[in-house]
């Protein structure tokens, strides 16, 4: 299996480069003649599946609550509920391959068959060893399904092609759990042309880096078929390793390509890097380079290459059954395994009008248990976090589960809907040359950095040479805030941020989208993976509230995307993520009621407590195991009223998680304040001048606890109640 191949990239580079561009005045004819021949099929096909719901069996709402555990991501005027259930039932079709430690995606493409790219099976040996998973995702309670584990079977079919970069195999007709292979769609390789048109929307189904399963719905653009050599299409798209196999879709859901290789900007025969300069193999990450595009293998090619491949009679009979038979319908198998007792009752709440201004009927609102971006009639923004239409009583429901309005007639008045704020989407800046981050002088004199000590500094991150500021290897800096990365643990030492509250920005977000920073090996960081577990969230260290501002709305915007880098993540449980109201609300109850009226400003640095006797965790979705903290720490540090530096420490713990995974559910989430000094003892790290401006350290606060420890000697420890607790 091999999955990062520099020779791989610079021939899909060389293949969009050369590619021809001759006339294309016939294609959108033909393009014409095929949409009228299968739009209406496919019209036909959801009728006649939503008519099929009346016999009390399943529902289309009970098919997406109970199988769309998949991610959702994107935007598409095609709202109808049926839609959007023929897109979560064909994704049931596609499996995580787990071959070792690598991962890819695979999907079934006929009766016992499943296709990926040859460079993710490259032979009999990957084949052998390689895992078809399917089901590889989490319900609405956040626990994850019953995974399928299928092996191959090589004695029924294997064909391979390094120039096409595809592999089908036969699948076990059982799985592990005694579950059927037949319980999942197939999609049907369809070898006439013009299934796509340069612009269309590709949707694509993915497990990046091996990670849950999710749908790109809409969100990526073909922006290439070349007519010279009809073997590859190119388009735009936001795949990641993992991903390759992933099939890719028209709007019809139809196959239209293979997944196959990220394309990279080239330059005199080398790769190109994001700042321009060339990319080196083994030196730097891969998430630096700099990619035009995604190429993926044709259909059509596919399968002239499948019909012209010499087989054995029995390998003949079951490619043919699979090119020339009728795929089942997938929403009848989706709505079998389906259990609509745990869909909410929909309820009508607003008239939805068409884009051309007519009603289409009342809106009803379902619990469903996906993250979904979708913009109705393109008319209107939506937002592109979790959607909630909930009724006046009871309260809406809380997350994780998602509320998510789908129109279906039902008559009534109309009542125009109200118009969603703009949200400002994720948006990562690619020019790292801007990124200042931490500023020593920001309080008007020097607070500079923790200081690693020896042995710290040599289990860090060393940052490559051309995104170091002042020369120093260890520290990674963003926009308004820096990090220091633990390489054994891939977490950060700390998080160091800079805030001022006088020039926030206030502006609605997208939905949270976490990215590995490229700029350091991602072996060095946890990504997704980490956060696949049931009843875990993605915790900030610096929180991107406290980055909100800058001189333009712009700044505070990228400032704001910046700290959903994994490099200033932690996990936590949703259960402590949920209960640290206090913890989160410090640094704006420290500004509002402390700092200086005419300086509201303040430096935060936050921590996890890294231990050594932390406990081990590893879910399904990790190749890997690392320690989880159970405590960490904050320093805060501002201008009081009377313009004296105020230094604070704090320390909030879950130490009550004893067993990972299977975490305990008893969480006493306790915040307390404590001695700057304390924390250099509990981290190891220094933090300088700080210690001489703690007010705290120097005792007779009301409600300050003095604790032994158990080395000897003292310390202060004083439990937050309530904010206006803290000694500043």
């Amino acid at each position: 299996m091999l999955l990062s191949d520099p020779v791989r990239l610079m021939q899909a580079a060389e293949r969009f480069q050369e590619r021809a561009n001759p006339t294309r005045a016939a294609i959108p004819r033909e393009r014409t003649r095929y949409l009228a021949r299968n739009l209406a099929r496919t019209k036909a096909d959801l009728l006649a599946a939503e008519a099929k719901a009346s016999d009390g069996c399943s529902t289309s709402a009970a098919t997406v609550a109970e199988i769309s555990q998949e991610r959702i991501v994107g935007t598409s005027d095609l709202v109808d509920i049926n839609y959007l259930e023929l897109a979560i039932s064909m994704g049931r079709g596609v499996a995580r391959i787990q071959i070792g430690n690598d991962f890819g995606t695979g999907f079934l493409i006929g009766p016992g068959l499943a296709m990926t790219n040859h460079h993710v099976i490259q032979d009999e040996d990957d084949a052998h060893r390689a895992r078809f998973q399917f089901d590889y995702q989490d319900n609405a309670s956040k626990d994850m399904l019953p995974r399928h584990d299928f092996t191959v079977d090589l004695e029924r079919f294997f064909l391979t092609s390094e120039e096409l970069d595809f592999t089908i195999v036969a699948l076990s007709a059982i799985s592990d759990k005694g579950k059927p292979l037949a319980a999942y769609p197939w999609i049907k390789l369809i070898g006439e042309t013009g299934k796509a048109e340069n612009g269309d929307p590709i949707n694509i189904i993915q497990h990046p880096r091996g990670g849950l399963k999710q749908i790109a719905f809409r969100e990526n653009k073909i922006i290439d078929i070349p007519q010279g050599k009809k073997d590859f299409l190119y388009y735009t798209t936001d795949t990641e390793p993992g991903s390759s196999g992933s099939p890719c879709f028209n709007d019809q859901w139809e196959l239209v390509a293979l997944h196959h290789s990220g394309v990279p900007a080239m330059k005199d025969n080398q790769i190109l890097r994001t700042d321009g300069q060339p990319w080196v193999s083994g030196v730097d990450p891969e998430g630096l380079i700099a990619w035009v595009g995604n190429e993926g293998a044709r259909v059509s090619a596919i399968v002239g290459a499948m019909r012209a491949a010499t087989l054995k009679q029995e390998w003949r009979d079951l490619r043919d059954r699979a090119l020339e038979s009728a795929p089942p319908n997938p929403i009848e198998l989706a709505r079998s395994s389906a259990q609509p007792e745990r869909v909410s009752d929909p309820s009508p709440k607003t008239m939805v009008m068409s884009a051309e201004g007519g009603i289409v009927g009342q809106s009803f609102t379902w619990t469903i248990p996906i993250q979904v971006t979708i913009n109705v009639g393109g008319a209107v923004a939506a937002p592109a976090g979790p959607i909630s239409v909930a009724p006046p009583e009871p309260a809406a429901v809380s997350a994780p589960p998602l509320a998510m309005a789908a129109s279906a007639s039902a008559g009534g008045g109309p009542a125009m809907p109200a118009a969603a704020p703009a949200v400002t989407e994720i948006v990562i800046d690619r020019d790292w040359s801007k990124r200042t981050g931490y500023d020593n002088s920001f309080l008007g004199v020097s607070i500079p950095l923790p200081k690693l000590s020896a042995a710290q500094q040599a289990n860090t991150v060393e940052v490559p040479p051309p995104y170091r500021k002042n020369g120093n290897k260890h520290l990674l800096h963003y926009y308004h805030y820096t990090v220091a990365m633990n390489q054994k643990r891939r977490t950060a030492w700390f998080s160091a941020a800079t805030i001022d509250g006088s020039h926030f920005h206030d502006f609605p977000r997208g939905k949270d989208k976490w990215f590995l920073d490229p700029r350091i090996d991602s072996k060095f960081q946890m990504g997704e993976e980490l956060y696949a577990g049931a009843r875990t969230d993605r915790g900030h260290l610096t929180r991107f509230k406290d980055l909100s501002w800058g001189a333009t709305l712009a700044d505070a915007q990228n400032a704001t995307n910046d700290s959903f880098h994994f490099t200033n993540c932690t996990l936590q449980l949703d259960q402590f993520n949920e209960g640290k109201m206090r913890w989160q609300g410090l640094e704006q109850f420290l500004l509002e009621q402390h700092a200086k009226k005419d300086d509201r400003k303040m430096v935060v640095i936050t921590g996890p407590v890294l231990l050594d006797s932390d406990p081990i965790y590893k879910n399904p979705a990790m190749n890997y195991s690392t320690r989880i903290p159970l405590a960490f720490w904050k320093v805060c540090c501002l201008r009081r009223q009377d313009g004296s530096l105020s230094a604070t420490g704090f320390k909030l713990g879950q130490e009550d998680i004893t067993e990972l995974p299977g975490f305990a559910e008893k969480f006493d989430i306790g915040m307390a304040q404590v001695a700057i000094s304390e924390l250099e003892k509990l981290t190891g790290l220094d933090f300088g001048v700080l210690t001489s401006h703690d007010h705290f350290a120097a005792g007779g606060a009301a409600g300050t606890l003095e604790m032994t420890r158990p080395e000897g000697g003292k310390r202060l420890i004083k439990p937050i109640a309530e904010l206006t607790d803290i000694v500043v």
